[in-house]
């Protein structure tokens, strides 16, 4: 059947493609026959076209990872490894970005809270005091948490005391003023519910809107703040800030 040949008319019922293969179980099924439509047979080797399609495949997904590794550099480099600072930046003129630490780092101890309190009347405060007393650093967690807020608002202060005293928050930076200024009242607000939550302030007419305040505290509140969070910070890219680079 090797050196067999077929003609074109021998097909004429049609063929929906330009080339049909079939296997045989010549030599232990190790060979492919390849018929075309100009009525040629040949015989392929399955073994060698399989790594040769697995080679190529290979190679266009390691093109493909060389291209998103580039362009993930390029992200990198433009803004965070050669990105430009004012001349002469301070420690104090980057309180606005020890702003943002400091919320994620309430982020994340009181995502590790939420494992355990339980936004009950009954078992509020039982929840507390086993975070405190049981859960393994649950009291260093707990005491982040309480005190991280107190930081965050003196740091806010300090930022929007700057901000006020040079002058940036004249055109074109005033949406920055306003978006701050959002944020600070904000902060509060989860200063004075979380202080709610307390187990100082658990007194019984907190304890009865106890589940309104958590869905408040852990979502509503921080929803609003990262959606101003992220327009202060375009905004920012935009038109920049004060010092020349």
């Amino acid at each position: 059947m090797k050196g067999m040949a077929f003609r074109k008319k021998d097909f004429s019922f049609g063929w929906p493609f330009l080339c049909v293969g079939r296997m045989f179980n010549e030599e232990n099924g190790l060979f492919l026959l390849n018929v075309s439509l100009e009525g040629s047979v040949t015989w392929q080797n399955k073994e060698v076209l399989r790594r040769v399609t697995v080679s190529d495949k290979e190679h266009e997904f390691a093109k493909s990872m060389n291209r998103e590794s580039g362009f993930l550099k390029e992200i990198v480099e433009k803004n965070i490894t050669q990105k430009l600072i004012p001349k002469g930046m301070s420690w104090f003129g980057c309180m606005g970005g020890i702003s943002l630490v400091a919320f994620l780092i309430q982020t994340i101890t009181g995502v590790f809270l939420m494992f355990y309190f339980v936004p009950s009347t009954k078992e509020a405060v039982a929840s507390i005091q086993q975070i405190t007393h049981h859960v393994p650093f649950g009291w260093f967690m707990q005491h982040i948490h309480a005190v991280g807020p107190n930081i965050m608002i003196g740091v806010v202060v300090g930022h929007m005391a700057r901000i006020f005293y040079k002058g940036i928050y004249r055109h074109p930076r005033e949406l920055h003023w306003v978006s701050g200024s959002c944020l600070f009242i904000l902060t509060l607000l989860m200063y004075y519910t979380g202080n709610l939550l307390s187990v100082g302030n658990m007194n019984e007419p907190v304890a009865i809107r106890l589940s309104y305040l958590y869905v408040v505290h852990v979502a509503v509140i921080p929803g609003i703040m990262v959606s101003f969070m992220g327009m202060h910070f375009f905004m920012i890219r935009k038109t920049g800030i004060c010092e020349p680079l």
